[in-house]
Order: structure tokens, then sequence, then C-alpha cells
């Protein structure tokens, strides 16, 4: 059943679930703490590799150290924000094995803004932190000449990247209409693979780099715009490709709307392969 969207309603309402959620988590002060610093060490470990790695070689084509803490920094601020806001994406099946959907089908809310607000991660919270610390130590030493464009364009990549984290992991979550196991991997699968934009995706190669491009468009959470930030793009000859560059990067907000949409067709079309309560 699809619910008439009400914008004003439904911003107020995440809010309302996202407070109420944060209440729950912080009455157990102990556990939140843990779950907090344990969020921020986890990421530390990426920042730790990429000081070890550097301490070894200047660069890597032309990318610098803090260049690519930057993109770090990036998905760590995404991630948390995903973590922290959404987390319910990642009970989709807790919530289809055990009828609990039924009730917010019933309910005169969006049942997926009911699932996204099911509960909040307070690890989240903690790679956040991490994240905007390294943004702010990798701002102050990378050569950026910033504009009006490029102020503008940051909170707008950021809205955007955390877009398209979301409708991929809630389309990933999906699945479980069809696989109908408890536990599901596949989510888990796709998650991981936004590793692949933590660095330059050439690194990886011409396949790894098409496939987070054009399949699951990871590339424009962190590469695309640190491409267009930095000036990438700016070696590699033609003035073109520079043109080009600039254009996918302008483009993220309509790659996360695009995201957002094919998720919330796939979760309808799902949701007709739920058989309820007791089946």
């Amino acid at each position: 059943m699809k619910t008439q969207l009400n914008p004003r309603r439904t911003v107020f309402l995440f809010f309302r679930f996202l407070a109420q959620n944060t209440k729950i988590k912080l009455e157990y002060k102990a556990d939140s703490l843990i779950m907090f610093v344990s969020g921020a060490a986890m990421q530390a470990l990426g920042f730790m590799f990429l000081s070890v790695l550097f301490s070894r070689i200047p660069n890597i084509r032309g990318w610098t150290q803090w260049e690519i803490t930057w993109m770090l920094a990036m998905v760590f601020i995404t991630e948390g924000l995903v973590s922290f806001a959404f987390e319910g994406l990642w009970q989709m099946a807790f919530l289809v094995n055990t009828g609990d959907l039924d009730r917010m089908l019933l309910r005169p809310v969006s049942p997926i803004l009911q699932i996204l607000t099911y509960t909040m991660g307070v690890h989240g919270i903690g790679n956040m932190a991490l994240g905007f610390a390294l943004l702010a130590l990798s701002t102050s030493r990378v050569a950026v000449e910033w504009t009006a464009s490029k102020i503008l364009f940051v909170p707008v990549f950021i809205l955007s990247a955390c877009a398209i984290r979301t409708a991929v992991s809630f389309a990933a979550n999906c699945s479980t209409f069809w696989l109908k196991a408890y536990f599901n991997a596949f989510p888990l699968m796709i998650y991981q693979l936004a590793d692949f934009v933590k660095y330059p995706s050439f690194i990886f190669g011409r396949a790894v780099e098409a496939f987070v491009f054009f399949v699951i468009p990871y590339a424009f959470i962190s590469y695309v715009p640190a491409v267009w930030l930095f000036g990438k793009a700016a070696g590699n000859g033609a003035p073109w490709i520079q043109t080009l560059w600039t254009a996918a990067a302008w483009a993220v907000p309509l790659v996360a709307l695009w995201c957002v949409f094919a998720a919330r067709s796939i979760f309808y079309h799902a949701l007709k392969s739920y058989d309820g309560s007791g089946n």
C-alpha cells in the first residue's frame, strides 16, 4: 500500500522518530559510549593504514595523502550520518520475518519512513566525529582554490552522498522479501563495496571503476567530487575532460534522486512478495 506523501509531515515525523530513538539508545549510557568509541576506532584503522602507506611512497599517481584522506573523511561522514539517521534499513529482515512489518503497513505513515527510522546507530556518531576531524585536518593541507561554487558544493554533495548510500543499502535490503532468510548477506556485500571509493577508484582497475560508476554509483560519494575539487582531471590534457568531470560532480544530486526513486520502486515491487505474519 502506497501512502500519500506529505513532505512537511514526513520531515516532522522523521525528526520525531529520530529524537525518540536517540532517547532510547542513550538510556543505556555505557553501551552508547562503547558504541561511539568503537565506531570511531574501527574507522581510525583506515586512516592509520593510509598513514603507513604514504610513509613509504610520496603519492599515488599524483594523489597525495591528504587528498585521499579528504575522500576517506567524506566516506566516514556520510556513513556515519546514514547509520545515525537511517539504521532501521538494516532491520528489514527482522521486520519481515517477525511480521512486525504488518503494523507499519496499517499505519497512515509511509512504511519506508517507518523502516528507515525504526532505530538509530550510536556508532554513526563516532564515524561522523572522526570524519569531520579528518575533513578539517585534510582541508587545511590540500591545495584547493575555494570559490563560491565549491563552498556551496560541499554540503550539497554530503547530503546527496547520504541519499545515495541510503538508497543503495535500502534497495539491497529489499532482497529479503525474495530470499526469505532471517540473515541476508547480500545487503552487507553491497555495503562493503563502498570500500572501493575510500581511495581513487582507478587503482583497482577499469572493471571496478566502471562498476562503481555505472552499476552501483558509489564513485559519486567521494571520488567524483574529489577529482573536481582538486582539479585532478586537468592533468589529462584535453579541456573537455575537465568539463566532463565538472558536469559529473554537479550531477551528484541527480544521481542521488535517481537512486532514491529506484530504491522506492524496488521496495513497492518487493512488497508484492510479502506474505505477512504467520506464513
